[in-house]
């Protein structure tokens, strides 16, 4: 699969690309990585604005302050700022079960963001497969994706 086909790719075939990818190794876990949703038409539309309501209006990526620790950036009336620390961790996949790479807030984040885990795949060079997931009984099926594109780092 290539970038273009991701934006409409089905929730089925995104799992099975996943699946493929190797966790993103730590030489990828630096810097700003820009934020895209991608899949099914209806998750691209409600993406945004369930992001927003959940407290991360105008998401703009993450970036890794160094290879175990990244934040989330925002565009908010024209200024760029961090928002919630995230901590990389390396334990097995909620969706395959082998040993990879997932940012979570830790249980003590914020609601509803300390429920949820972005597990990270590596695309290409450049580019990281994410797959969020809620990690709470009867959601930990669901793995909403995005990508997150190395991108020159936005000033702050």
């Amino acid at each position: 699969m290539h970038h273009a086909s991701l934006s409409n790719a089905s929730l089925k075939q995104l799992g099975q690309l996943f699946r493929q990818l190797a966790p993103a190794p730590v030489s990828s876990r630096t810097g700003f990585y820009q934020a895209s949703f991608i899949g099914p038409a209806w998750l691209r539309v409600c993406a945004d604005p369930s992001v927003a309501l959940c407290g991360l209006p105008g998401w703009q990526g993450k970036r890794f302050l160094d290879p175990l620790t990244a934040t989330n950036v925002l565009r908010r009336r024209g200024q760029l700022m961090e928002k919630f620390s995230m901590q990389c961790n390396r334990r097995p996949s909620l969706i395959d079960g082998k040993i990879g790479v997932d940012l979570s807030y830790g249980a003590h984040g914020p609601i509803p963001w300390r429920w949820l885990r972005d597990e990270l795949r590596q695309f290409d060079d450049n580019t990281l497969l994410g797959m969020t997931i809620i990690e709470l009984p009867l959601l930990k099926r669901l793995a909403f994706p995005f990508l997150l594109r190395r991108a020159d780092a936005p000033e702050l």
